[in-house]
């Protein structure tokens, strides 16, 4: 049995049960978190869905735990206000509907709180802003159902392999906002029905670092050019951090090396809350002189075990013709 293969396609069959039963089928309307994406990606992944690799359906495999975890969390803090999945239908000239996470409502002052639940690798310095843009989504159509009520919003961020946990809050309804993200949304349809017919050829795109887990990357015309001006922050965030990182790792063999000449005349000592003392490990190391030799004799070379194996990596190099120029 090949487990990858097994668990590849069990996990497609949940994927795609979960997404009937809690979503319905997406090619019918515009989601809330769709409206935060590239409209070009939006539109081709209902006309032309793909079939998610194993990473993809593990994340959102931990994405559902995530919102399991808050649940029976906040069950066993004895909170039974909230409600989960709630689905709200937007009247607008788009078939428009919003799925939330979690609801919590108080009644007496007449309060809903959104709850947004997010599993990540990292937690974020900030909230991304696909993630702020499903939220107002979320607070608008939550504030035009309940009028009467005061509508607030937040975003939970785990990161349940390191243990943790990010939460940004403080978001309220912004009408004008709101009213522009129903447009796009209207766009997006608009355009997603003119390709159906066929009247409808280019689409909006917007480029931004998620573009390497877009599906319909290879096709996009924004990458069909040298230059893709919209990554320079990211392109520069990188060679910035690169740098730090350089003066960073040269820094700490400094100090690492003034430390271990310090233990290593005097002993262990206890500094700064930890125990420091010299460790010596040893390494086992291949002998390819005597392997060669041995090799030699039965009338075979190092090179016949040995494989290529290609692996990745993202090469960065400065563009010359652009420092000249």
């Amino acid at each position: 049995m090949d487990i990858k293969t097994t668990l590849l396609n069990s996990l497609r069959k949940l994927a795609q049960q979960h997404t009937e039963e809690n979503l319905g089928n997406r090619k019918d309307y515009i989601g809330a978190s769709d409206i935060g994406y590239c409209p070009r990606k939006v539109v081709l992944e209902k006309i032309e869905p793909g079939e998610h690799d194993l990473a993809t359906l593990l994340r959102f495999q931990r994405g559902h735990m995530a919102e399991d975890i808050i649940a029976m969390a906040f069950n066993a803090a004895g909170y039974s206000n909230f409600e989960r999945q709630v689905e709200i239908v937007v009247e607008c000239d788009a078939p428009l509907k919003v799925h939330i996470d979690f609801v919590f409502t108080s009644r007496i002052h007449k309060i809903k709180s959104i709850l947004e639940v997010k599993s990540v690798s990292v937690i974020p310095d900030g909230p991304y802003s696909s993630w702020e843009t499903q939220l107002y989504v979320q607070m608008g159509a939550l504030a035009r159902k309940y009028p009467e009520h005061e509508i607030r919003g937040s975003v939970l961020a785990l990161d349940l392999a390191g243990g943790d946990v990010g939460f940004f809050n403080g978001y309220v309804p912004q009408n004008n906002l709101f009213d522009g993200l129903v447009r796009r949304a209207e766009t997006i349809w608009s355009d997603y029905q003119g390709c159906l017919k066929g009247t409808k050829k280019d689409l909006p795109t917007e480029v931004s670092p998620l573009c390497g887990f877009c599906d319909h990357l290879l096709s996009c015309p924004k990458f069909t050019a040298e230059a893709v001006p919209q990554l320079d922050d990211s392109v520069t965030s990188l060679l910035g951090m690169q740098r730090e990182e350089r003066h960073l790792q040269e820094k700490i063999a400094q100090v690492k090396k003034q430390l271990l000449g310090v233990v290593g005349r005097k002993g262990p000592i206890l500094s700064g809350g930890c125990f420091l003392q010299k460790a010596t490990r040893s390494r086992k190391y291949l002998d390819t002189e005597k392997l060669s030799a041995f090799l030699a004799e039965n009338g075979c070379v190092l090179a016949d075990y040995q494989e290529d194996r290609p692996f990745s990596f993202l090469e960065v190099r400065k563009n010359k013709k652009a420092k000249e120029e």
